[in-house]
């Protein structure tokens, strides 16, 4: 499948790691968002333990294909009771 964009946007924790807000990034529709990761952050999860994702507003897998999702967020590690 062809290459396109999709908006990544980083909060809290992956900001800081990564030093962006937001930023348009290559993918292919059948890359995950943990292979995104991991491409562009190595060792991200390690850092970042628990950090949760979300494809085009919904909460998501990290393993489920991008497919033709606009946005991906990467969202930081709830703590509390």
């Amino acid at each position: 499948m062809a290459e396109r964009t999709v908006r990544l946007l980083l909060f809290s924790q992956a900001r800081e790691l990564l030093g962006f807000r937001e930023r348009a990034v290559p993918v292919r529709p059948e890359e995950t968002p943990r292979q995104l990761l991991e491409r562009i952050a190595p060792g991200f999860f390690e850092k970042i333990p628990g950090a949760r994702v979300s494809l085009d507003l919904e909460y998501s897998s990290w393993d489920a294909p991008i497919g033709e999702a606009e946005e991906l967020a990467v969202l930081p590690p709830v703590s509390g009771g």
